[in-house]
C-alpha cells in the first residue's frame, strides 16, 4: 500500500510540474509559430499577415529576436501591398530592435530588407550598394546554407534593378544566378516563383515568347505549391500577355479572369492595374464594348489610387535621398573639421615649440651674459715682489 502511495504521489507531482514546463516553453514556440504563419500569408493575404505579426510584436513576453522577425514580416507584407512608406517605418523599427541582438544572420537579413525597399523606392544606387554588402557577408558567413536564401534573394533584387532599367540580358543573368542558388537549397518555392515570373517578363521584352511561357508555367507550378494566390495571379497575367501578343485574345481573357479572381484578397494595386489593362485591351480586340468599358473604368480608378500611393512613396524617396545627402554632407563637414583641428594643432604645436626654443635661447643668452659680466667684475690682485 505504501509503495502504491509513492507511485501516486510521484504521478501527482509529475502532473503538477508538466504544465509549468509547457508554460515556460510554450510562449516562445507560439511566437515562432505565429511568425511562420504570418510569413506564409504575406502573398496570399497580406492583411492577415500584418495582423498576426503585429500580435507577436505587441506581446512583450516574446524574445526580442522573435519580435524583430515579426516586424520584418510586417514590413514585407506592406511591401506586397505596395505601401512602401509603412514598409519603411517597420523596417526602421526592426533595425532598432535588431541592434540589441548579437546575431550576424539577422543583421544580414536586415541589410537585405532595407536594400529591397530602396529598390522599390527606385533609389537604385543604394539598393545595389546594400545588395553588394549582403552578398559579401553571405559569402563570408561560416555556414553558406544558413544564409543561402538571402544570398539568392540579393541576386533577384539586382535582377529587378536591371529589369527596371531595361537591361534585360543582365537582369536574366542575375535571375538565373538567384534561381540556381535557390535550387541548390531545395526550398524557397515562393521566391523561385517570383524569379521565374520576372524572368518571363524580361523574355517578353526580348520577344522570346516560348521561353517566357516556360518561365510563367514554372512560376505557376511553384506558386501553387505554396498556395500563394498573388504569385499565381502575376504568372497568369504574364502568360496572358504572351497570348495577347500571339493574337489569342479569348485564351488571354480566361487567364486574366482567373488571375483577377485569385487576387481578390491580395490588395495589390499594381497587379490589379495590369489585369484590368489586359482585360480591356483584349475585350477591345474582341469588340466586346460593354466589357471593355467596365474594365477600362476600373483601370482608370486603380491608376488614380496608384498615383496617390506613388506620391506618398515619392515623398518617402525624397526624404530618404535628402537624409542620405545630409549624411554625406555631415561626413564631409566632419572630415573637414577634423582636418582643420589637426592643422590648428600642428600650428599650435609648432608655435609652442618655437616659443620654447626662443625662451630657452633667451635664457641661455641671459645666463651667458651674466657669466661674462660676473667674469668682468672680478679684479685680478697682482703682488710685486
Amino acid at each position: 500500500m505504501g509503495l502504491k502511495f509513492k507511485y501516486y504521489l510521484l504521478l501527482g507531482v509529475f502532473v503538477l510540474i508538466t504544465p509549468s514546463l509547457f508554460a515556460i516553453q510554450l510562449p516562445e514556440q507560439q511566437g515562432d509559430s505565429l511568425v511562420k504563419e504570418a510569413t506564409k500569408a504575406v502573398y496570399k493575404d497580406p492583411n492577415r499577415s500584418i495582423e498576426l505579426a503585429l500580435t507577436v510584436y505587441d506581446n512583450s513576453s516574446y524574445s526580442i529576436q522573435t519580435r524583430t522577425n515579426a516586424l520584418m514580416v510586417v514590413s514585407t507584407a506592406y511591401t506586397s501591398k505596395r505601401d512602401y512608406q509603412k514598409a519603411l517605418d517597420y523596417i526602421i523599427k526592426a533595425n532598432e530592435f535588431s541592434s540589441q541582438i548579437d546575431n550576424e544572420k539577422l543583421q544580414i537579413e536586415m541589410l537585405f530588407k532595407t536594400g529591397i525597399l530602396y529598390q522599390q523606392l527606385k533609389i537604385y544606387d543604394k539598393a545595389i550598394e546594400y545588395m553588394e554588402e549582403v552578398e559579401k557577408r553571405c559569402l563570408n558567413y561560416s555556414d553558406r546554407d544558413v544564409v543561402g536564401g538571402t544570398l539568392a534573394s540579393s541576386y533577384l533584387v539586382k535582377g529587378f534593378v536591371y529589369k527596371d532599367n531595361l537591361n534585360c540580358d543582365i537582369a536574366i543573368a542575375f535571375f538565373e544566378k538567384g534561381l540556381k542558388e535557390y535550387e541548390r537549397l531545395g526550398k524557397h518555392h515562393h521566391n523561385r516563383s517570383i524569379g521565374y515570373y520576372n524572368k518571363g517578363n524580361c523574355q517578353i521584352l526580348l520577344s522570346e515568347y516560348a521561353n517566357a511561357k516556360e518561365s510563367f508555367n514554372k512560376s505557376i507550378e511553384l506558386a501553387n505549391i505554396e498556395n500563394a494566390s498573388s504569385l499565381v495571379s502575376f504568372a497568369e497575367k504574364g502568360m496572358a500577355e504572351v497570348h495577347t501578343l500571339e493574337g489569342k485574345y479569348e485564351a488571354s481573357v480566361l487567364l486574366l479572369q482567373s488571375a483577377l479572381d485569385k487576387s481578390k484578397n491580395v490588395g495589390d494595386l499594381v497587379l490589379n492595374l495590369g489585369i484590368y489593362k489586359g482585360l480591356f485591351e483584349n475585350y477591345l480586340a474582341l469588340n466586346r464594348w460593354d466589357e471593355y468599358q467596365k474594365y477600362y473604368e476600373l483601370f482608370l480608378k486603380t491608376q488614380l489610387e496608384i498615383k496617390k500611393s506613388e506620391r506618398n512613396s515619392l515623398s518617402v524617396s525624397i526624404i530618404e535621398n535628402s537624409k542620405n545627402l545630409n549624411e554625406e554632407l555631415n561626413d564631409i563637414q566632419s572630415q573637414f573639421r577634423n582636418r582643420i583641428y589637426l592643422l590648428i594643432l600642428i600650428v599650435l604645436t609648432f608655435i609652442i615649440v618655437v616659443v620654447l626654443i626662443e625662451v630657452k635661447n633667451k635664457n641661455a643668452i641671459k645666463a651667458l651674459q651674466q657669466k661674462i659680466e660676473s667674469t668682468q667684475s672680478i679684479k685680478p690682485s697682482i703682488k710685486i715682489k
